[in-house]
């Protein structure tokens, strides 16, 4: 019985963790996904007006969000993120922004041009 019940609880955690990740990431925009299988590698974006914990800014500033998230069977089980601050005067049309506008701020595996190198090597690694 004891196994039993570990088991739902784990399948529990599982699918609150999978529906977690979606919400978070509902208003944002895919940029690119790899599927290989049960495998699934995608970046997400999102440009936005936010306050960082620890920031030194008083008011929120331009900044764009990047997740690179990998799934194993629709269950998320691993995400990086990476933010950039904008420039100041990008604040009137932040939700404008195209992706490819401030690709060069990201590091490689976050930018569109990394993106099938990016999803290549975090499948070979996980094989």
């Amino acid at each position: 019985m004891n196994a039993f019940v570990l088991a739902v609880l784990a399948l529990l955690a599982l699918a609150a963790r999978t529906l977690c990740v979606k919400l978070e990431l509902a208003g944002w925009e895919r940029l690119w996904r790899f599927a290989s299988g049960p495998l699934t590698v995608e970046l997400h974006r999102h440009a936005g007006m936010a306050r960082l914990l620890n920031d030194s800014l008083e008011f929120p500033q331009p900044r764009e969000f990047r997740t690179l998230s990998m799934r194993v069977g629709g269950v998320p089980v691993w995400s990086q993120q990476s933010i950039v601050s904008l420039p100041a005067d990008v604040d009137a049309r932040i939700g404008e922004v195209a992706a490819s506008e401030f690709d060069h701020l990201f590091t490689g595996q976050f930018r569109l041009t990394g993106s099938k190198r990016t999803a290549h090597a975090l499948y070979s690694a996980r094989h």
